[in-house]
């Protein structure tokens, strides 16, 4: 009876019989096949809504006919107490055997809401292009650039103080992070744009013109928020993505935006990492959004870290310099591609469409973010780390010309196969 919903009524209502089993058996058979046929690639199919949506009405109408079944098997008693009793227990049992059923229901349903929430529902919803004559491997690459903001409830605007390009060549695979200098000055902008009218010599604004300060500009500036506003990215993320596109002579596909709470809970969620560190580095003694007091130092060695050590190892500026922290940065990225694996993150979906939601916005689909990620944890491709600092790049007084030279270098190397060199010196 509560195996097969509807068998034990199928001779006296054989209408409300079939529908039960359909409901109850037929339709969850289906499912679990859906799954099945998925099993190598389940975070692609947990990661759509309307595949969420429909797991989530087969699973209540799995644990309804249940219920229905016991109530209309239940007319078959002819004593009225043993009927009740009957009702009773038998509805007590399947809510019972229900209810595992029902937390994951609660889930799937959360995380479908976060999913809709935060990705997009279509390819390029926010790409800048700066046409093939200026980017000739434009359709070549795969281009995100991913921020890092200090954001909060307690802080006056935004601020993206980590950004880094990744670089993914959709033919073979092969990546490349790049970090971009909070400190960055002169970033261009395209001619006739009204940023380039505000700022012909390039972007400076009352403390040193660096970008990292940009998206707050425009997010005050009525007119810059309404020229820049009407597309489907942020004001201020859609003027950084125009100007990096720009000043760098790259499309730029895409963008993702964590603040600092959003980070510590996705470092918690997929159970923290290990990094080797070469040296002991000094904590900062106050983070936002850590869970506890950080130690005065980390390292060397090879240390676990959780979400709020691991803000803290990105975040620290005491001992080195910003461009070392812009390594660490990228290290850090590296490795949770390389530690995460996808079975990873199907098992913390819940604990981390929790850690995204308010927390993170980008103009990505999840299928773009799941290959994203999936390249990015590919062990056979060649994967380069680039910082725009010195000695490539002075970011007090960047040379866009060979900036630009420098990335389509770099681009060229991944999509040929040849290996990078460059030098690695960035400790000033």
């Amino acid at each position: 009876m509560v195996a097969f919903p509807g068998l034990a009524v199928w001779r006296r209502w054989p209408v409300a019989g079939s529908l039960l089993f359909s409901a109850g058996v037929i339709a969850p058979c289906f499912a679990l096949i859906l799954v099945l046929q998925h099993r190598d690639d389940p975070v692609g199919l947990f990661t759509r809504p309307n595949v969420l949506r429909g797991l989530v009405l087969v699973a209540l109408a799995a644990i309804t006919t249940r219920i229905v079944a016991v109530w209309l098997t239940a007319d078959r008693v002819r004593d009225p107490q043993t009927q009740r009793h009957f009702r009773v227990v038998g509805s007590a049992v399947v809510a019972g055997l229900a209810l595992p059923t029902v937390l994951l229901v609660v889930r799937m349903e959360e995380a479908r809401a976060v999913v809709k929430e935060v990705f997009q529902e279509s390819a390029d919803a926010g790409a800048v292009s700066v046409g093939p004559d200026v980017d000739p491997l434009a359709g070549e690459f795969h281009t995100v650039l991913l921020m890092g903001s200090d954001e909060g409830a307690d802080r006056v605007g935004l601020r993206t103080d980590t950004m880094i390009l990744a670089l993914v060549d959709q033919a073979s695979g092969r990546a490349a992070l790049v970090s971009i200098p909070r400190n960055l000055t002169h970033l261009q902008f395209p001619a006739g744009s009204l940023l380039a009218e505000r700022y012909p010599n390039g972007y400076k604004d009352d403390e040193g013109g660096f970008i990292n300060a940009l998206y707050n500009t425009v997010d005050n500036d009525e007119a810059l928020t309404a020229a820049y506003g009407k597309g489907s990215n942020e004001a201020g993320v859609q003027a950084l993505m125009e100007g990096l596109s720009f000043s760098l002579g790259i499309t730029i596909d895409d963008y993702a935006l964590i603040n600092s709470c959003g980070f510590v809970r996705v470092v918690d969620a997929i159970g923290g990492i290990t990094i080797d560190i070469d040296r002991e580095l000094p904590m900062p003694s106050k983070l936002k959004c850590s869970n506890y007091r950080l130690t005065p130092t980390i390292g060397p060695g090879e240390t676990f870290m959780d979400g709020t050590k691991a803000l803290g190892y990105v975040r620290s500026r005491l001992g080195d310099s910003d461009y070392q922290r812009m390594d660490r940065q990228r290290l850090l990225l590296q490795t949770i591609a390389d530690e995460v694996g996808i079975d990873d993150l199907l098992l913390r979906f819940g604990e981390l469409a929790a850690a995204v939601a308010d927390n993170v916005r980008t103009s990505m689909t999840v299928e773009e973010a799941r290959t994203l990620l999936a390249t990015l944890q590919s062990t056979d491709q060649q994967f380069e780390s680039v910082g725009l600092a010195p000695p490539l790049v002075e970011p007090h007084d960047p040379d866009y010309v060979a900036v630009k030279a420098l990335l389509q270098q770099v681009r060229q190397a991944l999509h040929d196969g040849t290996v990078l060199d460059l030098p690695t010196d960035t400790t000033g």
